[in-house]
């Protein structure tokens, strides 16, 4: 049964919303990426080289090769960014880009490349300044490939990580303040998405690893909780050391129905600051999952699923809470209460996409069998769409997190282009309504008192998506039949969605009630 997304309010739900509305005066609207995913210059003969070099070279992932350019050609983006009205711009550092190494067989310790740390120092200074704030993420997804493929298994290894984060905090910054006159970052990310990475590596085996099964993906992910509480604590002291004001820091969470795929580790890092006890955090858990429970039973089933799907995340909702438990985060655990700083997140960050696990199983289309794509879950572009689960998940995340702001610093959906087509959605959407959609869940969320302090969509531009260019998600598309690649001045579908987004936030920024109405009622741009 074909699906069609809509937008789910009308205009008597828009002017309850915005009657006596006002959008915080430092509200962040922003775009995000990620390095390897944008940058270009990675994986091919005397390049840096990331854990993501052998599937490239066997076949199993298409080229990164030049990507989008942003390495170079950065300023035009970070233009079309700020020409928008956006306020914020979420990049990242690529580690195998800082200290480098481009022979495949070399497992020394490279030096940093000072070059590249001042490279990325013009980058964020751009960004600023384009009078937009930058969120900067110092691991998204990779590594060094000098580090070994399955680094976050090897806690021998994590104070390597510990030193990157001191060496390109402290440079970074000092360069923005003495070369470009500016302030250092005030946002920094330290790992993108642990929870699903470690799945992605060790269980799901989609990402480049080994290891795999239960124990490994526990493993890695407790290892980055420790690598987190040791990154926090290092920015923290360098920002200290140098006088520069306090940073806000943490890590982001994609979110998953499963309390314990998802909010667990969070709510271990948010422990120590809400006074829990090392004995006594078998209850505070226990407490936890069961108000994340109750807020999450509250999103609306937008997808008819078969009853073996519900049967299947029930059991999956046990399996976590087996396997990803406090035995298993012990090491994570003892780093959150060893660490000299009782806090160990300063925001709450999520990353919000289809988080149900019942939408994914699926049985191969036709379609799908002659594309030779036998994996039986869905795909990026066909995704559900469930604007108001993420208001929801906003109330959830905020369970725990008393006083801290909360931003979701990734939002966003794919179309699918193959051959030089792109193909329409499934459901029928389009990026205008998508983000009418999902921006007014964030709205009610502030309307009614949530600490939410921005949204950030992903991504400006259609990127590298893990291992294949046929998922689009950018506010505008590219031309990869060209050399250099062509940006367009609209989505994959032809939607002028970076026109649509200004126009949301400049309603906003305007305050006038029914500018704000027409703009998110409107399908004509």
């Amino acid at each position: 049964m074909r699906m069609e997304f809509r937008r789910h309010f009308g205009r008597r739900e828009l002017e309850k919303l915005f009657d006596d509305f006002s959008l915080p005066d430092d509200f962040l609207f922003g775009v995000a990426n990620s390095a390897y995913q944008v940058e270009g210059g990675f994986n091919g003969p005397g390049e840096p080289l990331n854990n993501w070099v052998e599937y490239e070279n066997s076949g199993r992932a298409e080229r990164s090769g030049e990507a989008i350019r942003f390495w170079t050609d950065y300023p035009e983006q970070v233009g079309l960014a700020a020409g928008m009205g956006l306020n914020a711009f979420r990049m990242s550092i690529e580690w195998a880009r800082v200290q480098p190494e481009t022979s495949s067989n070399a497992r020394s310790v490279p030096p940093f490349d000072v070059a590249a740390i001042e490279a990325y120092s013009d980058m964020i200074a751009a960004v600023m300044n384009a009078g937009m704030e930058p969120v900067v993420t110092l691991h998204h997804f990779t590594h060094p490939y000098w580090l070994g493929i399955d680094f976050w298994l090897e806690r021998g290894k994590l104070d390597l990580f510990r030193r990157y984060v001191d060496e390109v905090v402290y440079r970074v910054n000092s360069l923005l303040v003495e070369k470009h006159s500016l302030r250092p970052v005030n946002y920094w990310v330290t790992i993108n998405e642990p929870n699903v990475l470690a799945f992605l590596f060790h269980m799901l085996k989609r990402f480049p690893h080994h290891l795999s099964g239960p124990a490994e993906t526990a493993r890695s992910w407790s290892n980055m909780v420790k690598a987190h509480c040791r990154a926090y604590d290092a920015v923290h002291r360098v920002y200290q050391e140098n006088r520069w004001e306090k940073p806000k820091v943490a890590l982001n969470a994609a979110n998953l129905c499963l309390y314990h795929a998802d909010k667990f580790a969070i709510d271990l890092l948010l422990a120590r600051r809400n006074g829990v006890k090392h004995q006594d955090l078998p209850a505070y858990i226990a407490r936890s999952k069961a108000a994340w429970d109750y807020e999450i039973a509250k999103c609306p089933v937008v997808k008819k699923t078969p009853r073996r799907n519900l049967l299947m995340e029930k059991y999956l909702d046990r399996w976590t809470a087996k396997h990803f438990s406090l035995e298993q985060f012990s090491e994570g655990v003892d780093a959150i209460y060893a660490s000299p700083l009782t806090d160990k997140l300063d925001y709450l960050a999520i990353d919000y996409y289809d988080p149900f696990i019942r939408n994914y199983p699926k049985t191969p289309s036709l379609k799908d069998i002659r594309e030779k794509r036998f994996a039986p879950v869905a795909q990026l572009w066909e995704q559900v769409l469930n604007p108001v689960g993420l208001y929801c998940f906003l109330k959830a995340y905020a369970i725990n997190g008393q006083g801290l702001p909360l931003i979701v610093l990734e939002n966003g959906m794919a179309y699918r282009a193959r051959g030089g087509r792109v193909e329409a959605r499934r459901d029928g959407a389009t990026r205008d309504r998508f983000l009418q959609s999902y921006i007014y869940e964030v709205l009610r969320a502030v309307k009614d008192g949530l600490p939410v302090k921005g949204y950030f969509h992903w991504t400006m531009v259609d990127n590298y998506e893990w291992g294949s260019w046929e998922p689009r998600f950018g506010l505008y598309t590219i031309d990869r039949s060209r050399r250099p690649v062509k940006l367009s001045s609209v989505d994959a579908w032809g939607v002028n969605a970076a026109k649509v987004y200004g126009k949301l936030i400049s309603s906003l920024k305007n305050g006038d009630r029914d500018l704000m109405v027409r703009a998110f009622s409107s399908d004509e741009w």
